[in-house]
């Protein structure tokens, strides 16, 4: 086992594990608010331009709650169909 580098490979696995449980709850979110298909629901998160903020981890989204990337989820998609949320 090596520990010198320990700590920068648990840091990236635990980033990549929040990052997919915000993906996970950002899709179960327009599933049960939106009445959507879980393949729609994810065809919405993963063409998102939150999705790619989200997965650079220098942006620190990872770190926030659900409800706060729920509602810029859906602020990115109001703007791009031009109505207000």
């Amino acid at each position: 086992m090596r520990h010198s580098h320990s700590w920068g490979w648990t840091m990236s696995n635990k980033q990549k594990q929040l990052i997919e449980y915000a993906t996970q709850d950002l899709v179960a979110m327009l599933v049960e608010r939106e009445d959507r298909s879980i393949q729609d629901a994810m065809s919405i998160v993963y063409h998102s331009r939150l999705h790619e903020k989200l997965q650079d981890v220098e942006t620190g989204l990872y770190l926030e709650g659900s409800e706060y990337l729920y509602g810029l989820l859906m602020e990115e998609r109001a703007s791009a169909s031009g109505t207000s949320v």
